[in-house]
Parts: C-alpha cells; structure tokens; sequence
C-alpha cells in the first residue's frame, strides 16, 4: 500500500509540475512549439477541396501533394488532378529560413512556369479562399506575440496567442489569434483580421489523427472568409508517411512535365 501511495503522490506532483510549467510558457514559447512541432520526413497526401461560394454552389477540386524535407527545410508540391480545367496545374513551395519561401506554379493552360512574388502573396490560391501568402511557413520572429486567457474549444484545452506583424506592409492581415491545443501544439482555431480591424477569415482544423511516428494530421481543414461570405474545406483522401520521394519532383523540370503527376 506504501508503493502505491508514493506512486500516486509522485504522478501528482508531476502533473502539478507539468501544470505550472505550462502556465510558465510565454506567447513566444507557444509559438515556437507550435511552428516547429514534429513533421514526417516525407508525406505523399491526396485531398479534395471544396470551395463555396455565397450562393453555396461547390466547386470541387482533387490532388496529389508531395512533402519531403531536403537539407532540413520542407519542399511541398502539389499536383491538381481533376476537374479537367485544372488538371496539371502544379504548385511548389520550398522553404526559405532568411526571407519569403519560394512559391512556383505551373499552368498548362500557357505552358509556363510562374513564380508568385511579392505582390502576388494576397491573390486567392486556386479560386480559394487561402491566398499564397496563407500558404507560406512564417517565421515566429516576424510577428509579436501576446498570449490571452487560455480557453476550451471542442472539449480541447487550448493556449490562446495574439500575433501581431511586426511589419504591417509584409503581411494581408493586422493581427492573428490562434487557440492551440496544449498537448501537441496544433492549433485549431485562427482568425485573421484585416487592415482595418475587422474579422476577415476564420481558420478551423477538425479530425486531428496521431499517426505512428508521433506526427499529427489534420484530416479536415476549413477556411471561411467571412467578408466575402465564401468557404474552402479541405479534405485528406489518403496519406502515407516515410515513403519514397525523389529530389528532382520539387523542380521546374518537374512542374513543366506534363507527363508526371
């Protein structure tokens, strides 16, 4: 009886220890953690997408989306597989650790390859309503970060943190508050307000699946812009992890080669 008293005592204290080490976490610790949660090396994904406009007509659209990290840093492209009007078209993005990723896509229609600058990071992707610029990896040094009143969402506990861009003219929106979950750092909720204050888009991750390298996947992602009254959801088909992906797939040879999907 001893042993299982001290045992208890013990899982007590360290839940009480991981407790207030948790309420320790800054709004910059959170960040980190939730930017840099594990990732599988690689990961061949197909999805639908969903978007809906005002009227609640759908348009649906299927792909294929390869990741693979290649020096350390996640290469993603992905192929459009139907309907026919957007077959072939392929997007890639390789991530840049000092600046902007790099963010090219291949249009069949003008058989070209194009690459999204700058001014280009606030245009909808693919009729959607995720711009390029939602599409990229941020670094958590680019914003300020504030953290509010932890809340439960969906039965979650979450850590609920405001970030602001440090530069205004760098960035589509004029804060972000994310409610990320406190056991693995995912966040499940985002709104994204605009220049003017207002709520613009509001991010929502449903169905997170464990898989048995630690990772997590969202199975269900939705992006509803409120101003414009649209919706994109984003649907995972099939996804395996840790196969084998060729370096040569994140290239322009590969994005222009219409006989590779």
């Amino acid at each position: 009886m001893r042993v299982r008293i001290l045992l208890l005592i013990g899982v007590v204290l360290a839940v009480l220890a991981a407790y207030a080490w948790a309420q320790d976490l800054s709004a910059e610790d959170i960040i980190k953690r939730m930017s840099n949660r594990a990732e599988s090396n690689t990961a061949i994904t197909e999805a639908k997408m969903t978007i809906v406009d005002p009227n609640g007509a759908q348009r649906v659209r299927e792909m294929r989306t390869r990741t693979k990290k290649i020096n350390g840093l996640n290469n993603v492209v992905t192929t459009f597989l139907s309907p026919p009007d957007v077959r072939g078209v392929k997007f890639l993005v390789i991530e840049n650790p000092n600046g902007d990723d790099e963010q090219r896509i291949y249009l069949p229609a003008i058989r070209r390859v194009r690459r999204i600058t700058a001014a280009n990071r606030n245009e909808s992707f693919m009729g959607s309503t995720f711009s390029y610029g939602d599409l990229q990896i941020r670094d958590p040094e680019e914003g300020k970060h504030t953290r509010l009143k932890d809340m439960v969402l969906n039965g979650q506990p979450c850590y609920v943190v405001q970030t602001v861009p440090k530069n205004m003219n760098d960035s589509d929106y004029s804060k972000l508050i994310f409610w990320v979950r406190k056991d693995n750092f995912i966040p499940i909720r985002g709104e994204f307000y605009n220049k003017d204050g207002k709520l613009w888009k509001v991010l929502e991750v449903f169905n997170l699946e464990q898989k048995p390298d630690g990772t997590w996947v969202a199975r269900q992602t939705k992006m509803s812009d409120v101003i414009a009254r649209k919706v994109t959801v984003m649907e995972i088909l099939k996804y395996q992890i840790n196969v084998t992906i060729d370096d040569s797939v994140f290239t322009d040879r590969f994005l222009s080669d219409e006989s590779q999907e």
